[in-house]
This record gives C-alpha cells, structure tokens and sequence, in this order.
C-alpha cells in the first residue's frame, strides 16, 4: 500500500491562498471545491483561479471576489502578500464587518452543515479549532468567545475549508512542512499595529523551527500556522518518489519568489 506524502516548502512562508493555489496547481479542481463550499451556506463568494509568472515561475493565484461589494481589498491574503487577517476587518464596510464577525460555534455550525468528506470536514473543524486556541490564549478569552473578525471573513473561510476539501480531492495522507522563515516587521490589524511575525503565527506555532530569512514584511500568516499546526508536521525533505510539484502565489515582492511549493509524492 502507497501512502501520498505532500511536502509544503515553505522558502517564502505561507498563507491560506499559497495553501489552496498550491494544491490546485497540483490537480485539485476549483469546481468541485466550490460546490462543497456552496454546500456550507458560503455562496456570496466568486473564486477567481487564474495562472500567474512569479520570478518566471508559472504559479496558481487565487482571489476570492465577493460581486457586490465595493471594498478595496485584495479579498484572501490582502495586497501586501499575507497580511489578509490583519487587514481585513478594518477596510470593510460595517455591515459587511458585521455579517462576517463569526464566532467559533458558527463556523462549526457551517462546517457541519456542508457536503464534504468525514476527513475534509475534521481536517477544516481543526484548524479553525488550533486558530481559536491560539487567538483566545492571546487575548485572555475562551475559544467559543474569540471574533474571527478577519479570519470570519468570506474570503479566508474559503482559504481554510477548500485547502481542507483539496487535501481530500488529492487523497493526501501525510503533511510536512520545511523550516520556517523568520521575518521582521510590523502589521496593522483590527487589534493594532503588532510585530511580526504576529502573535498568532508564533503561539501556533510553538516547537516548530525557524531560521532568519531577513526579510522585513509578513511571510506567515495566523491562517497559514494554523493548517501547519492541525495538519502538518516538521521535517527535512523525505524520502519519496517524486509524482508532481505545484505553486501557490502570494501577492508581494520581498525580493524572493513569493510562492509555496508543493511536493507532491508516494512511498
């Protein structure tokens, strides 16, 4: 018996759209994942799957759009690369802060509710779970009290669930990810102006290792530590046979190709 192994090599950090763009460029298909996503309740959203050139590399760029709404934002990981649950909630409109200001219990309500898979649909309860863990810790509440007020949003919903229904689609039984890239910097989000990396990514996490990749700008966000944190784990590059590789991109230049790649193999 084969088991597939998917390596996330992390040079340029990660977040929810370098996730999901990496795993379509793998072969998942967007239609199926909308469809589920849909089956949630989570229907406002338009997913925009386009081919993208970062640094000559040929790299699968995902917006989420939501027709109607008049807000100047870069929908999933906000225009600076990643900084899309930091951004998020202070550009929006208020009543569109209000519809998408969700607690925990109604983003398990919506998970439930859908039609995934038994394994799509634990994998997506995990991660939203780690995340809350790791907001509440930081702001001193419990975790069905947290307001994912950016990552509530339409936009990360759709990050966070379809890389879950993707990993599903491409039958992946085993997660690693390479050392983690140290940046510098500082973030303005709903709470404020904060370090980087944020203090989210950080307790998320915890035990992971990191090097110093001199970069000054956010390289992983909250939402990219928390897939890290439920579903992969740490290690160098293992021994497979290579079957395919993908690109997710990010949206900024720090100089360094702005991509997730994935490794995709079997042993």
């Amino acid at each position: 018996m084969t088991l597939k192994i998917l390596y996330w090599d992390t040079f340029a950090g990660i977040s929810g759209d370098m996730a999901l763009g990496s795993l379509i460029a793998l072969g998942a298909d967007p239609g199926i994942i909308v469809n589920q996503l849909h089956s949630m309740g989570l229907t406002e959203f338009v997913l925009d799957v386009r081919e993208r050139q970062v640094h000559g590399i040929k790299a699968t760029d995902i917006n989420v759009e939501i027709p109607g709404q008049n807000l100047e934002y870069d929908n999933h990981e906000d225009h600076d690369h990643h900084e899309h649950e930091h951004e998020h909630d202070h550009k929006h409109k208020h009543d569109y802060e209000h519809n998408h200001n969700r607690r925990l219990p109604d983003i398990r309500k919506m998970i439930i509710s859908g039609d995934l898979s038994e394994r799509a649909r634990m994998n997506a309860l995990k991660v939203f779970n780690v995340l809350a863990e790791a907001e509440a810790n930081i702001h001193g509440t419990t975790i069905d009290e947290v307001h994912f007020h950016e990552v509530g949003a339409v936009d990360s919903l759709v990050d966070i669930v379809g890389t879950c229904i993707a990993l599903d689609q491409l039958d992946i039984d085993s997660i690693k990810v390479s050392t983690l890239p140290w940046s510098h910097g500082f973030v303005k989000c709903a709470h404020g102006t904060l370090p980087l990396p944020a203090p989210a990514s950080l307790m998320l996490l915890k035990g992971f290792k990191f090097r110093d990749s001199g970069i000054t700008g956010e390289l992983i966000t909250p939402t990219g530590a928390a897939l890290i944190r439920a579903l992969a784990e740490q290690s160098t590059f293992p021994e497979m046979a290579l079957l395919n590789v993908g690109y997710g991109s990010g949206k900024n230049d720090y100089g360094i190709p702005s991509l997730l790649r994935a490794v995709l193999g079997d042993i």
